[in-house]
């Protein structure tokens, strides 16, 4: 006799028994089985990874204040998620972010970028390694160096921009000035076209508020891939209504690239009218790739939209950061201009970035801008099969481990009196050992591919500030570094105002 297959309700009621009983299992094994069970933090992360997107994306907190609330609680090592432990004690860093180790990062934290391809996303160590050595000659020191001229050349623009506002009696609102002149240079940099985010009147640039659109939607991302695939799949105009009108600009540069990278596929030979050597020059050159097949259209893409985010975010916020700490102290300003005017006398004749590197006080000051650089992103890397020994305890294989770097930089016990701007420590005969506890670049075999090329952007254009304008704060609109970490630091509150009153010797 001939079975009659189950009602669809009960086959319905099974799947939702089955999935249940699934999340039970994987509750209860994370809670009291899980190789991390016996590591502290709230019971809800160590349940499921929802909870941390329930705490960042439902309650609004900011990953930061998470971690810091946590480590408050809990100790120095936390489980934040069932398979991931943050360190608050400084010597982490030294275990986790050290060039020995050959450790993959947790693509967890970089899918909703959609950039599997691209150099900072890829997990393997050995693939992204690949990538990396293939763009480090256009980004070493001696590239730099040569291709200086293209940085100081949008500074100028920006300290044009400065002039022409400071004629308008206005303040000028360098949270988004830095921002524009970060944007052109590493798309000038990068693509050898500028897309003159800091001509914009009053540095209101839609390409800049773009990119500033994106940042929450990474936390979104982050937690659901469905929301990764939905942007990727849906039709343009859909996306736009419901994602942000605000995008159309970062889908426009999205497409330029495209053209661009198409162009230069179809016809290599239109990489000889570039002005100065670009990434395609080393994503495109078979010699580069070792006899490894060259990059897709789509990877290309990839690494040139990641580019443009990772270029441009740390060196604006450092600036923005510096600039503010710098102006709010006239002991520092005064120190500050005395040496820029005696390595640099003649307002029409400024120096190269060679000499500008070697200034005592100055270098002191960027340094101390950097250390001071608010919550960034703590790296997440995976635990070899083998295990660990972070901060001398024992952690498991296939652990995701990680630190920010405030738990570092902003602690008494790296540096003294932490939470003060002091530029002075980095004069002291003790300074060197200070340098590894700067970790906004990150450090190891993972650290940041463009280096070299943000310390040029930070030397030139806190030189050019601080040499050719006067500056002085905004009394009314006083500057509020209040954050949520989506990734880098999404500002929240009051832009740094200043008035720049160019000098005239």
């Amino acid at each position: 006799m001939l079975e009659l297959p189950l009602p669809v309700t009960h086959i319905f009621l099974l799947g939702i028994i089955g999935t249940f009983a699934w999340c039970t299992w994987c509750v209860a094994y994370n809670l009291y089985v899980h190789p991390l069970s016996t590591f502290p933090g709230p019971r809800g992360a160590a349940a499921t990874k929802l909870w941390l997107a329930y705490m960042e994306i439902y309650k609004g907190i900011s990953l930061h204040d998470i971690r810091l609330q946590m480590h408050q609680r809990y100790g120095d090592v936390v489980r934040i998620a069932p398979n991931e432990l943050h360190f608050a004690n400084p010597q982490a860093h030294k275990d986790i972010y050290t060039s020995k180790n050959k450790w993959d990062k947790d693509y967890n934290m970089y899918r909703a970028f959609d950039a599997d391809t691209a150099s900072l996303c890829i997990p393997s160590y050995h693939a992204a390694k690949q990538r990396k050595d293939v763009l480090s000659p256009l980004f070493s020191r001696t590239s730099i160096v040569k291709l200086q001229d293209l940085v100081r050349d949008r500074v100028d623009v920006l300290c044009d921009a400065l002039v022409g506002q400071y004629a308008q009696g206005k303040f000028s609102d360098l949270t988004l000035g830095f921002r524009c002149f970060a944007t052109d240079v590493i798309t000038s940099f990068c693509y050898a076209r500028s897309f003159d985010a800091t001509s914009a009147p009053d540095f209101d640039s839609a390409l800049v508020h773009a990119s500033e659109e994106v940042l929450p939607m990474l936390t979104l991302g982050k937690h659901f891939q469905v929301f990764v695939w939905f942007l990727r799949y849906t039709p343009r105009w859909l996306a736009l209504r419901i994602a942000s009108p605000a995008l159309v600009a970062f889908f426009r540069l999205r497409d330029t690239l495209q053209e661009q990278i198409v162009g230069f596929m179809h016809d290599p030979n239109l990489l000889e009218s570039t002005p100065h050597p670009i990434i395609y020059h080393q994503l495109l050159n078979p010699d580069a790739h070792k006899g490894r097949p060259l990059p897709s259209m789509q990877s290309l893409l990839e690494e040139a939209m990641v580019l443009l985010g990772a270029g441009s975010d740390t060196v604006s916020i450092t600036l923005a950061e510096t600039v503010f700490n710098v102006v709010n102290s006239p002991r520092v300003v005064e120190m500050l201009r005395s040496e820029l005017r005696a390595a640099w006398p003649i307002l029409d004749e400024p120096p190269r970035y060679e000499v500008l590197e070697k200034l005592p006080f100055l270098t002191a000051v960027l340094k101390e801008g950097l250390r001071m650089f608010p919550g960034g992103p703590a790296v997440p890397f995976v635990v070899p099969p083998e295990g660990a020994v972070i901060t001398g305890l024992a952690i498991p294989g296939g652990t995701v481990v990680s630190q920010s770097p405030t738990f570092v930089q902003h602690v008494d016990s790296a540096f003294e009196r932490a939470n003060e701007f002091l530029p002075e420590r980095w004069l002291r005969e003790d300074a060197k050992a200070l340098e590894s506890s700067i970790l906004v670049f990150s450090r190891g075999p993972r650290s940041c591919l463009g280096i070299n090329l943000a310390y040029c952007e930070l030397y030139l254009t806190l030189a050019h500030l601080f040499r050719r304008f006067e500056l002085f704060a905004d009394p009314k609109r006083p500057a509020d570094f209040a954050y949520r970490e989506h990734f880098i630091p999404y500002f929240t509150g009051e832009h740094l105002h200043v008035s720049c009153k160019p000098c005239s010797l």
